[in-house]
């Protein structure tokens, strides 16, 4: 029987590194090959490389599905992909939200595997937010945290609904929901140490990789770096600014686990607030093991 396991993200939530491992790494490869897994890695690149805006055609999937997936589920092993364009979150108000049709799209591109396994993984959303503001500035935002915020679709990060919705898609005992938190992760009895393992144990490999062995993969600017950042996207062509904060980011790196210090304290126990119920929820019904105290209170 042939398993497909489908890494959909979410952004900000380790996909680069996710991606960098387990498609690029050799050594990682090699292991997941020696489990009769391949790493689809030209799938992640055709994906990108393909598709544009919130509609997908049919024209695209036919070429993945025929030229990419077909020969793979034929081989009789089973498959890694990821790719955060699965998920798609959407951001800004105006925008629509393709969330259905990722799911559909998704059926009919995965579909002919015996097995078809989503890993989500998902973060504590004033983070999130933090992360994405970051890695907006990174690429060109000129405008402040408060009017980004302002802006945000903030429904589209109730973490239970988009887990019901590929649950409701594929069947919830095929949907794995991974905390990003290393703290929330340990919460469990043998929980895994960070999002690799957890990711292996999926798919039934048991790793130990130390949270200190992981590479930098697309590092967020210093806090203090974000207001100068967004004076050179102001002043400058956006390729340069783009090298700048690249630079800057790497050379300037972010403390491990500091706070980015956007919001006040009062307004993060207040984003909290909205998401308590969704986060209770979520952990209960997905992540039972792990404890959800993290994702209630700012305190950290």
């Amino acid at each position: 029987m042939a398993t497909i396991y489908a890494h959909i993200g979410s952004e900000k939530c380790g996909s680069s590194l996710i991606e960098l491992l387990f498609l690029n790494n050799q050594s990682m490869r090699d292991m997941l090959e020696s489990q009769g897994i391949v790493s689809a890695t030209q799938f992640h690149v055709a994906l990108r490389k393909n598709v544009v805006g919130t509609q997908w055609d049919e024209g695209v999937h036919g070429r993945i599905k025929s030229q990419l997936l077909t020969p793979l589920r034929m081989s009789g092993k089973d498959v890694f992909i990821s790719e955060e364009l699965l998920l798609n979150l959407t951001h800004e108000k105006e925008k629509p939200n393709p969330l259905d049709l990722r799911i559909g799209f998704s059926k009919r591109l995965l579909q002919g595997f015996d097995q078809i396994k989503i890993i989500l993984i998902v973060r504590r959303q004033d983070k999130f937010i933090e992360s994405h503001y970051n890695q907006q500035v990174k690429r060109g935002e000129t405008r402040a945290f408060e009017e980004v915020l302002e802006n945000l679709t903030l429904d589209n990060y109730c973490w239970d609904v988009i887990a019901d919705a590929w649950a409701e898609g594929f069947g919830k005992d095929n949907v794995t929901i991974i905390p990003f938190e290393r703290s929330v992760l340990e919460s469990a009895e043998g929980g895994a140490k960070n999002i690799v393992p957890a990711v292996c144990r999926v798919m039934g490999i048991n790793v130990d990789i130390r949270t200190d062995d992981l590479p930098i993969v697309n590092p967020s600017l210093r806090p203090e770096l974000l207001n100068a950042q967004r004076e050179i996207n102001a002043t400058m062509d956006r390729a340069t600014a783009e090298k700048v904060a690249d630079i800057l980011a790497m050379k300037v790196l972010k403390v491990p686990g500091a706070a980015q210090g956007l919001f006040s304290p009062e307004g993060r126990q207040h984003l909290l607030d909205r998401y308590a119920a969704s986060n209770r929820r979520l952990f209960e019904k997905y992540i039972p093991q792990c404890s959800v105290d993290e994702y209630l209170t700012a305190a950290d």
